[in-house]
This record gives structure tokens, sequence and C-alpha cells, in this order.
């Protein structure tokens, strides 16, 4: 192809390099120059125009990039019109998308001219979702490279279609596992299930025993299921695990165990007499997506699990933490990182003109009681937030604790509300392993408190969320896992953080403290002034009455 500027005179059958207007003629991009519209050309008075000029081995982009659309697209797509080097291939049914990774990786490797892009392999598409686009680069292509790149199609880019199923749970039992757990689980089952057309058509639960397993199989391949799904009481840690045993013992196979995804890396897949039995990864108990719905996804749309299949998933098989998974990767040492977050942004709008946070109790300001909890607790760091007089609020704070460990973020958007200010907090403290939550306004917590919330966490890593309870009742302030850090970010408005209580309940840990300071926040003068004759906090909770004039 001749790519530049030419004479007009030259230009006839070459294509048009860029877009022309004027008073009375408009001719776009890529478009043809025949006679008629180099004589309206002329008489506009253009003598030179930049064109492409294709050869006798070049294919206009057009044919180009639909001889490459019809050797990739296969069964249940079609193709889109071919425009402006552009051909998109489209799913004609609702189902999932599959292709060779390799075969398009060869087709972009053949020349700079020639590309392709694609949805993510085994992707849950609806009829008439676009699942790749070819496009051509230039005006034209080689045809040895056209060529070149149909060659490297090997599989056909196609769509299975979502079918109904039938599957069987089986769940094993043992006595730390509460019956609870064993309920929520089959309902998050089914919720799967429904998401794919497939129907529970029963549920089995049994003892973790090697032939107790063997006989739940045996009840459940006699209703013929096409999928059997086992739930151990404790993960598969081995082949030769009572799941995979009992399998095998009853003349099934073992296509892998194991997958290169997290969550999800304890999954065994296996065969008996034409059924697919599925060893479940303890991640399926949670609602998250995780390496399981990628399995079950192939498995709705009788897309083939394989092996080879299930080893190609590790590059970008890392996935989200999961936050109600029994284990977290990151287990908390007594090197963990435990950060606390001061929120002290707000305007304090009740409390009168005053900043209620530098108001004055027990001779020192509110929010000063507070960073005094701080620096004596467990804390490795802490970040301050502030925003409504600022400077003040900092030059408050560096009286009782300056330090390096203690930084200050600024929060511009703090009238927004207080998840503007969570939300600066967790960024400047995405590295730490865990967040301790500290409201301003709250002079009567103390070190203990925290460091109780602390002592929980490093305890009890199955849970995300810590809050300390006074005679039953909820308080500040709150730990929260690495987990929900991904979570926290995304809250907005006037949401605290223990919104995320509500939206992961199994995943909260109460701590009960004898802190009657944990349900006391200043709002208001009358509140202020109010608050004093209050017993001091001491810690956990050992047994004392509640203090008649608490609230």
């Amino acid at each position: 192809m001749q790519f530049g500027r030419f004479s007009l005179a030259d230009t006839l059958g070459a294509l048009l390099a860029h877009s022309y207007k004027s008073a009375s003629i408009r001719i776009r991009k890529g478009q043809l120059l025949t006679a008629d519209l180099i004589e309206q050309l002329k008489t506009d008075g253009v003598t030179h125009l930049t064109v492409a000029k294709l050869e006798a081995d070049d294919l206009h982009e057009d044919v180009s990039a639909l001889e490459i659309a019809n050797a990739l697209a296969g069964s249940n797509t079609r193709l889109g019109t071919a425009a402006t080097g552009r051909v998109n291939i489209h799913a004609l049914v609702d189902g999932l998308c599959d292709f060779h990774v390799d075969d398009i990786h060869a087709i972009n490797a053949v020349h700079e001219s020639i590309t392709i892009a694609t949805l993510a392999p085994s992707t849950l598409v609806a009829a008439g979702q676009i699942l790749a686009t070819i496009k051509i680069i230039p005006y034209s292509a080689h045809v040895n490279h056209v060529r070149t790149a149909r060659k490297a199609i090997r599989h056909s880019l196609c769509v299975h279609q979502m079918q109904p199923s039938t599957a069987c749970l089986i769940q094993t039992e043992l006595p730390a596992l509460k019956t609870r757990v064993l309920d929520k689980t089959r309902h998050v089952t089914e919720h799967r299930l429904t998401a794919r057309q497939a129907t529970l058509v029963d549920e089995i639960r049994t003892e973790h025993t090697c032939d107790a397993i063997k006989s739940a199989l045996t009840r459940a391949l006699k209703m013929k299921p096409d999928w059997v799904l086992i739930f151990g009481a404790s993960a598969i840690s081995d082949r030769g695990d009572v799941i995979p045993k009992a399998i095998t013992e009853l003349g099934g196979h073992i296509e892998h165990f194991g997958m290169p995804m997290d969550p999800g890396n304890l999954l065994l897949l296996a065969e008996i007499d034409g059924t697919i039995v599925i060893g479940m990864p303890g991640c399926g108990r949670s609602r998250q997506h995780n390496g399981l719905d990628k399995v079950l996804d192939r498995m709705a749309c009788r897309a083939p699990v394989t092996r080879q299949w299930i080893t190609t998933l590790g590059v970008g098989g890392l996935l989200k933490e999961i936050v109600d998974r029994p284990r977290p990767r990151v287990m908390p040492t007594e090197q963990t990182s435990i950060a606390a977050l001061l929120l002290g942004a707000g305007t304090s709008s009740r409390f009168g003109e005053q900043n209620k946070l530098l108001s004055l109790w027990q001779g020192e300001a509110l929010i000063n009681h507070v960073v005094r909890a701080i620096a004596q607790s467990g804390v490795s760091k802490a970040v301050a937030i502030t925003g409504h007089q600022s400077s003040l609020i900092t030059a408050s704070i560096k009286t009782v604790h300056e330090s390096n460990d203690f930084k200050y973020v600024h929060n511009e958007a703090y009238s927004t509300g207080m998840a503007s200010s969570l939300v600066k907090g967790v960024s400047a403290l995405i590295d730490a392993d865990a967040i301790v939550v500290c409201l301003g306004d709250m002079p009567r917590i103390n070190s203990k408190v925290i460091d109780a919330l602390i002592a929980a966490f490093r305890q009890h890593p199955d849970k995300a969320i810590y809050i300390p309870t006074y005679f039953g009742q909820r308080g500040n302030p709150v730990l929260i896992a690495r987990r929900l850090f991904d979570s926290m970010l995304l809250l907005k408005g006037d949401t605290g953080a223990r919104v995320l209580a509500k939206q992961f309940p199994d995943s909260v840990m109460e701590i009960s403290t004898d802190c009657a300071g944990i349900l006391q926040d200043i709002d208001t003068r009358e509140e202020l002034s109010a608050f004093t004759n209050e017993h001091d906090c001491t810690g956990t909770n050992n047994g004392k009455q509640r203090p008649s004039d608490t609230p």
C-alpha cells in the first residue's frame, strides 16, 4: 500500500485518508475516490490529497477483517457488518464464550496491521453481546498476512448455550460444624444453581467418613443427576482423603485435584458413570464470586471441564479475598500491622459555632482524649483525617502526641459526610492488615478497648469486623480487617464503617467490655454539659454490674 500526499489527478481509485468537508462537498475518510468525486474536489479548488493506494497484494480493510472473522466465528455466533476495517462477532444465544487464547495471541502476532480483541475466556454472555472485534489498523492488509492469520486459527470461537441441569448436594458433618453453617451452604448452593438454570433435586447430610460418603454417593447417583456436589466438613487435603477415596472406591475417576485460582484452590473434579462429581472448596460456602463459579459456568453450558482447562486458570486466578472464607490468605501474627484511623474532619454542626472536638472535657480537648488512647494502645501507626478547621485540629493533636507514627491526611470533601473520610483513611493505610476506626468525639475510649479488639483479631482471624459491646450494646471503635478494605473504599455519603456489619453479618465478632464510653459520643453542648460524673473504663468485662447512670 502506498500512503501519502498525491496530486488530485493521481488519486483515482485511492482511499481518502482524512475526511474532507466544505460548503459544497463532504467525503468521509476511507471512501473510494471515483472520477465523479475527483471532479467535485477539483471544482472545489483541491489540488492535492492524502490518500492510501492499494496495490495488487493488498486486501481492503473490510475484506481483510471479514476473512479473519469468518475463519474464527463458530457455533452460536454471527458476524456484524464490516465497516471501517472492523467486524464484530456477536453471540446468537445466552451461554458461555469459549475459544483458545493461543489462537488469539497467534493472530495478533502476525502483523501490526491485524488486531483482535475478545472477552475473557469462559465468560457468560447474553444473546447479541459482542464476543470479539477484528480491526484492521491501516486501510488494507497484505494478502499474505491475512492468509497467515487465518491459518493461525486452529479452534473456532463459539458460544456454548446454557442448558437446564440437575444436581444433588452432599454435606458431611463433624461435631464442630454448626447446623446453621450447613443450612447456609444449602441456601448459597441453591442460589448458585438457580443462576445457572440448575435445580437441586436432593440434599444428603452424612458423617465425614469414607463409608458414609460412599453410601450418600450411591443414593445420589440413583437419582441420575447431572452433577453431584460434595461439601466436606473438613477440606480435602489429598487424593487419599475421604471424599476422593469414596469416589474411587465406587469406580469413579479423579480428573484433577486442585485449581490455580484463589479462592477455590481445593476443588476436586471427578466423574462416576458419566456424572460429574465436584469436591467443593470451602469458598463455595460464600456467595461471593470465586473459582468454583468458573467451573460451574462451564458445566452449566455443557462446555468441557478438563484437567487441561483447569491448569490454564492461573493467570488472573488471584481473585478478591472473600470476607467470610474460613481461613484468610494472611493470618495475623504479633508482627501484623494494626493501624488506627482517627476521624476528625466533621463540621460538628449540631454543637454550634465552636468545633466540638476542640471543646474541653476534664481540662483537655475531646479529640485529645482519643489520641491518648490510641498512643497508649498496641497499634503500630495512626492516621488522623482532618477537614473542618484542619490546622486547629492538627495543632491540638500534636500537643498530646507528636510522633512520626502519627500522620495527618486532609479531606477536602469532608462536608459530604463520614464516608469520604473513611475512604481517605483506608487509602492512606492500604498496606495495614487491619484498621481500628476511632471517632474523635468519644473521649472515654481507652487503650484497653483498642487492645481488646486487636487481641480478638489475632485470635479469631476467620472474622473481619470486630465490634466492642457494653451490656450487649454495640459501640465504637470498630476494627476492620484488610479483607474489607475494598468495600470500605466504596462507601459514600454520611455512611460509617459499621454499615459493613449489616452487609457481612457472618463476619462480625462482638467483644464484651466494661467500657461504657464505647456508647458515648458528644454531639451537642447539652450532651457535653451532662457528660460528667461517669465511672472510668476498666477494660474487658469482668462481671461488674452496669452503672445505673450509664445510657
